[in-house]
């Protein structure tokens, strides 16, 4: 039974950042092991005691979030996440994600749901897919000057689909002709970038329908990596279907759904990982937009050609968790981030054991060995590999602060096994990182499972220092939300930018965990200086930087409004509006704005006619007024 206690104490403590230092959980709960089977990759569904602490913390920080869509269908990966949101130089957004609400479990309408946020608003919540046919796991990218393209997978038809527009948030969407697979072999589960100057170079990665899924063996392999590169809209194929040297049968017996994912490119530098519990973990790694490619060894998996029907693990094996993120940074460096978990194979079959207590995100970049280099161990061994805040950097919070993580005996864990997990990476100007997770969290619980909540951490890189954890999830519209599959943009501008679902019930329906329930997409961001980290570089936040500032012009105003700024300094310019009552109804972000003159344009559309007040937000300084919607 819920713990209702939770709204009348909420109140009485709140706790902003939580520390670094990090406690152990439970030996008792640690050391039990879970059967499972390996889940096959989704195509057509039909297919398919100890009470919670009281006191929760209530963060000080105002992060800023908004739901932005709806699913049903709730399955957003099978493994690795990434590619679904977008930070444009203008400080647009644009997000996607696998939609579904019609008649479950078939759910025909299934497809991309989409969102863009103009600078000011995120678009109405979609209630149809963008394609005209069934789909699903979609990637998102710019494309053109100013277009933007997604990639999604017809199950159908066994092909992979792709959609642009030339401009942003507006316009119909251009179907291409869908890529096929090689030799007759179905395709599925894509993921997609673009590089170039213009974002005219697609790059694509996917794999061929294992037996399992109906397929067929391709080249040998059970499932198979391919990899697809056009500059002409498709009207031309630089590569495709091409198996990259490193992921073929001479390396692996398999490589399947969602098991890799794309860095956003830095200039001609494009890089993807591909992790998984059963395989190696390597990054595949080009500058010059794919056509040579090298192949880094992350983790190497003791067991090479790891065969379910064949291969018997001799003792339990610490690994990746099935989940993972990749960054390049501005330097061309990657960096990268995983879930660990531990499992064995002690028979032959799909079955195996893993420990539902095993909590860590590990960190790699460049610079650093290898988790398996010599002198370290044969496997990626937390105990004997990972130092704290070296290269494991997440983990479950001791929110009550008792030394001890106190969680309820029971895990709900997804395809990514990890207590955290699903961690994603992103970089900023100054080559700071932002890592997310999504972590099951104290205090936080519906009596048989923890809730997992979103969580956030900093690396400031010029003092080569990790920072304190934040829960993005401590709102009290999320007190009995189930926080997952965070997604982040790439890039990070003044805030960093993030995509999660939140539903009320730990797992998935898909997985039979429980019955099909909403599932609300939310966005939220926070100042990149509320997690400690500075913003970008060129701005002093610390200026007093508006010199003058008139009042908005009409006002009263039935249509649209202007206010003229002038600033001292290059610096973040924003214009916030709130209603009689404190709530914030409208935002006008300019990003950072150079010196001088600057017109903030407000549109007076989803504002009911009445007084309001606004503030004019530069830097550290803000004007304040008070203007009427007629």
């Amino acid at each position: 039974m819920r713990n209702f206690v939770v709204f009348f104490m909420i109140l009485s403590l709140s706790i902003g950042a939580q520390s670094q230092k990090r406690a152990m959980i439970k030996g008792d709960y640690v050391d039990q092991a879970v059967q499972r089977h390996h889940a096959n990759p989704p195509l057509h569904q039909d297919e398919v005691s100890k009470p919670a602490f009281p006191v929760l913390p209530k963060s000080y920080l105002a992060q800023e979030e908004e739901q932005i869509g709806t699913t049903i269908y709730d399955l957003q990966s099978n493994s690795l996440l990434g590619n679904r949101i977008h930070l444009f130089s203008d400080g647009t957004l644009g997000a996607v994600w696998t939609f579904g609400l019609e008649t479950p479990p078939n759910f025909p309408d299934r497809g991309t749901g989409y969102n863009y946020y103009d600078g000011s608003d995120w678009g109405p919540m979609p209630v149809t897919r963008i394609e005209s046919i069934r789909t699903g796991w979609p990637s998102y990218a710019p494309y053109g000057e100013d277009g933007e393209i997604v990639a999604s997978h017809d199950f159908t038809n066994g092909s992979i689909t792709t959609l642009h527009r030339e401009t942003k948030g507006a316009g119909s969407w251009i179907e291409w002709t869908p890529i096929a697979g090689p030799d007759n072999h179905d395709i599925s589960w894509p993921r997609m970038t673009t590089s170039g100057v213009d974002h005219e170079i697609v790059h694509y990665v996917y794999t061929t329908w294992p037996v399992a899924n109906g397929g067929t063996v391709y080249n040998g392999m059970d499932g198979a990596l391919l990899y697809s590169r056009t500059s002409d809209g498709g009207a031309t194929w630089d590569y495709l279907n091409v198996q990259l040297d490193g992921t073929t049968i001479t390396n692996y017996n398999s490589l399947s759904a969602d098991e890799y994912t794309w860095a956003e490119p830095r200039g001609n530098t494009i890089a993807f990982v591909c992790a998984d519990a059963w395989h190696d973990m390597f990054v595949m790694k080009s500058a010059d937009n794919g056509d040579n490619w090298e192949k880094i060894m992350v983790w190497e998996h003791p067991y090479p050609f790891f065969d379910w029907n064949v291969t018997i693990t001799t003792d339990t094996l610490w690994c990746p968790d099935m989940s993972a993120d990749i960054a390049i940074d501005n330097t061309g460096k990657v960096h990268l981030v995983c879930g660990i978990s531990r499992v064995a194979h002690f028979e032959v079959g799909t079955t195996y054991q893993y420990w539902p207590f095993t909590d860590g995100i590990a960190y790699w970049n460049e610079d650093m060995l290898p988790f398996t280099a010599p002198d370290q161990h044969d496997a990626l061994d937390a105990w004997d590999v990972l130092i704290e805040d070296v290269n494991l950097i997440g983990w479950t919070q001791d929110i009550n602060n008792n030394g001890v993580i106190d969680l309820l005996p029971d895990i709900m864990s997804y395809r990514e096994l990890g207590i955290s997990t699903m961690p994603n990476i992103s970089v900023c100007a100054d080559n700071d990182l932002i890592v997310t997770f999504s972590a099951s969290t104290e205090g936080y619980d519906n009596g048989t499972y923890n809730f997992k909540h979103v969580w956030v951490r900093g690396f400031e890189n010029e003092n080569d220092d990790w920072l304190d954890f934040y829960d993005l999830n401590t709102d009290l519209i999320h007190i009995f939300d189930e926080c997952i599959y965070p997604v982040m943009a790439g890039s990070a501008n003044d805030y960093f930018h993030v995509i999660y679902n939140a539903d009320a019930e730990p797992g998935t329906a898909l997985d039979e965990d429980h019955a099909y329930i909403e599932n609300k997409i939310y966005y939220s961001r926070m100042l990149l200086s509320d997690i400690g980290l500075n913003t970008i570089i060129g701005t002093d936040e610390n200026v007093s930087s508006i010199e003058m500032m008139s009042g908005n012009y009409p006002n009263p105003f039935s249509t649209n409004t202007t206010f003229r700024v002038t600033t001292t300094s290059k610096t973040s310019l924003r214009l916030e509006v709130y209603n009689v009552t404190g709530r914030k109804v409208k935002e006008v972000d300019r990003g950072i704005a150079d010196r001088g003159v600057h017109l903030i344009d407000l549109s007076a559309d989803g504002l009911a006619p009445g007084i309001y007040l606004y503030k004019v937000i530069s830097g550290k300084e803000s004007v304040n007024g008070k203007m009427m919607v007629e």
